[in-house]
């Protein structure tokens, strides 16, 4: 989310049922992109991080799946499916994030296609689970061990600062300019 060319990258870490990830999306994501994103600052690079159980895993493939279905003609459609899962986020590992759940509710979202996404996991879920495996490993090597964790990276000054937890605006408010002004 945001311009290629913004001078700032915020990598994201997350997993769909991480209480503490719905937190940050629901009380501080909404800030940093009226404020940071929508000015061309920053860009939001999401990752998934699905280390709660095996329903974490699903809703990550299912995450790629729906980025695969809209990327091209309605990248807006993928946030608003995104933003959906945490708003119906419920109690880790209760069974709200399984495959059936999950399809029900990206029913709901306007612009992605419940029977596409579902078609998409049954036929690429071993490689994009691969390629999420992948993603964990190199976080473990920026010391990401759960989630919400964030790194903020300026590539013209190569300086980078890290934040980890649903801390509130102001502490990403801070580390952007720290990092912008590096």
């Amino acid at each position: 989310m945001g311009p290629l060319d913004a001078p700032i990258d915020m990598y994201y870490w997350s997993d769909y049922q991480c209480p503490f990830c719905r937190r940050f999306e629901q009380n501080t994501l909404p800030k940093i992109i009226r404020n940071h994103v929508q000015s061309g600052t920053v860009r939001v690079v999401f990752i998934e991080f699905p280390y709660m159980g095996k329903a974490s895993m699903t809703a990550a493939v299912m995450d790629r799946c729906v980025w695969r279905q809209v990327r091209e003609d309605t990248p807006e459609a993928y946030w608003r499916w995104h933003s959906t899962l945490f708003d119906k986020q419920g109690s880790k590992n209760s069974g709200w994030a399984s495959k059936a759940n999950l399809l029900e509710i990206t029913q709901g979202v306007d612009g992605v296609d419940a029977s596409a996404v579902d078609s998409c996991m049954q036929t690429h879920r071993s490689e994009i689970e691969a390629s999420i495996n992948k993603d964990m490993s190199q976080a473990a090597q920026f010391g990401i061990r759960g989630t919400p964790a964030f790194i903020l990276y300026n590539r013209d000054v190569d300086t980078a600062g890290k934040l980890v937890g649903a801390q509130p605006y102001d502490r990403f408010d801070e580390a952007i300019t720290r990092v912008q002004n590096a």
